[in-house]
């Protein structure tokens, strides 16, 4: 019988032993994934504001514009943002653009690179140089960022327009 309790003894330490390793896996996993849904958050906002920077232009501002993207950006997105004018026919025609995010995911996270996928609302206003009328477009698009963590800041270093299809059109 000594034998048979010693089994028991041996499989109950073990059972235990596998129980605490259990519950301080849970609480480390737990730990890693409550970090890492803080800096997901951060993805999130970093994309969403150059995403919101991108579709927003007032022609009262140019400036302002590539000044917002700079900002935001890193890389190539930066480089082009930095060699770009503001073309002038979106001045003479007294070009606006609104964006607002309708929502954002973060695809993939590591520690210094996230990809987010982001769809956002977009509204477009211009004089039509033929007629002189307010022109009015709303578009939904969908768009991807790729974001590097360069001295504690989420910035985009890619950025693409999936696609864009028209809301609603009317002409003022």
């Amino acid at each position: 019988m000594s034998g048979g309790r010693g089994v028991m003894v041996i499989l109950g330490g073990l059972a235990a032993t596998l129980l605490v390793i259990a519950i301080v896996s849970g609480w480390q996993g737990a730990n890693r994934l409550r970090g890492q849904g803080e800096g997901m958050s951060e993805v999130e906002e970093a994309a969403r504001l150059f995403v919101e920077a991108y579709g927003t232009f007032d022609f009262r501002e140019p400036n302002a514009y590539r000044e917002r993207l700079l900002n935001l950006s890193t890389g190539d997105v930066h480089a082009a943002v930095a060699a770009s004018q503001v073309d002038p026919s979106a001045l003479g025609q007294q070009q606006t653009m609104t964006t607002g995010t309708v929502s954002i995911q973060v695809t993939a996270y590591s520690d210094t690179e996230a990809t987010v996928s982001a769809t956002t609302e977009q509204t477009r206003r211009a004089v039509d140089a033929t007629t002189g009328q307010l022109r009015e477009q709303r578009l939904r698009q969908h768009v991807t960022c790729r974001l590097l963590r360069i001295d504690g800041r989420w910035l985009v270093a890619e950025f693409r327009l999936r696609s864009e299809e028209p809301l609603q059109t009317s002409g003022r």
